[in-house]
């Protein structure tokens, strides 16, 4: 894969949906002595990340 393919992905995914934000979760991060970001793709229209797959 090259940068050019993840470019035109990310283009292609920008026009259909809007971007979701990362959120920090508190409890997982204490849990695993780590700081734990969850991608909320469930805030999408869709509520999946399989979306993607389907465009790209």
């Amino acid at each position: 894969m090259k940068r050019s393919d993840v470019d035109t992905a990310l283009e292609v995914m920008r026009g259909l949906f809007p971007e979701t934000p990362l959120q920090y979760n508190q409890h997982l991060s204490n849990r695993f002595g780590a700081d734990i970001w969850l991608k909320r793709e469930d805030l999408t229209p869709v509520r999946s990340y399989k979306i993607r797959g389907a465009f790209n």
